[in-house]
């Protein structure tokens, strides 16, 4: 098991399969993450039939039809946990919405129900309108409060590390000095 649980909203789906430059090396980085054991990603089974959106602001956003199949085979990796949209979900998705009028769409309130009754440790979108203003904001089952951003930056491998230098003999490397 992971040491940690991402929740993703399928906007961050539509992001990698549709390969979006500004999205795609963050949710690269966290699908590497999880290929390696370190976390989980969850999502709604709700975003099976989500990512299919004609238009949204004039433009089309959903994922074509060609990768149907390449979205399904990622929902049906090991490292991915698919969560049903049951009756706990759906009420506290309603109650969401009736809290938080920024909370505009029905199908983001049971995302955010998704991942706040499952404790997630972090709920990935890039949804900045409904979403991203509720950082910190919502009690998670467990009490504590929901961390909702985009999924995480690779680290830089230019920057360098606490005892850069060290194996080189360099005085003082470790210490900055």
């Amino acid at each position: 098991m992971a040491d940690r649980k991402y929740y993703w909203d399928t906007c961050v789906w539509i992001g990698l399969i549709n390969q979006e430059a500004d999205k795609l090396p963050l949710c690269e980085h966290a699908i590497a993450q999880a290929e390696a054991g370190e976390v989980e990603i969850w999502t709604s089974t709700l975003s099976l039939a989500e990512v299919f959106k004609k238009k949204v602001a004039g433009a089309v956003v959903g994922i074509a039809e060609p990768a149907d199949q390449v979205f399904e085979n990622f929902l049906s990796q090991d490292y991915v946990v698919r969560v049903q949209v049951d009756v706990d979900v759906a009420l506290l998705a309603r109650r969401l919405l009736r809290a938080y009028p920024g909370l505009a769409k029905p199908a983001d309130a049971i995302h955010l129900a998704t991942a706040l009754l499952n404790n997630v440790d972090e709920m990935h979108t890039f949804d900045g309108d409904n979403l991203l203003g509720l950082d910190g904001l919502i009690q998670k089952a467990d009490g504590t409060l929901l961390r909702i951003c985009h999924p995480p930056a690779a680290p830089d491998p230019n920057e360098g590390t606490l005892f850069e230098g060290v194996q080189n003999g360099e005085p003082g490397a470790a210490n900055g000095g």
